[in-house]
């Protein structure tokens, strides 16, 4: 599962909005996300990918989008992947 599909389903499960509305584009204050939202969000990845997401990264706005947050995901997704394979 890429990071997008996933991001995708866990976003369609906490909220009640349009797909097609689920761009890569869309910030996250515009999902109107809680903070249990932000962790079930974490721990999903940690889970599915073994990236963990600094809270931080949200607050300071380091993480805006949907697509930062994929990017982020699977940049880092790699980087274990290779530090694993060593």
């Amino acid at each position: 599962m890429q990071a997008d599909q996933y991001l995708r389903a866990a976003v369609l499960e906490l909220k009640d909005i349009d797909e097609a509305a689920l761009v890569p584009a869309l910030t996250l204050e515009e999902l109107d996300l809680d903070s249990l939202d932000y962790v079930e969000i974490q721990v999903g990845i940690k889970k599915n990918f073994g990236v963990a997401i600094d809270p931080e990264l949200f607050t300071s706005g380091t993480l805006k989008t949907l697509g930062d947050v994929c990017r982020y995901v699977e940049t880092h997704r790699a980087q274990a992947g290779q530090a694993a394979a060593v």
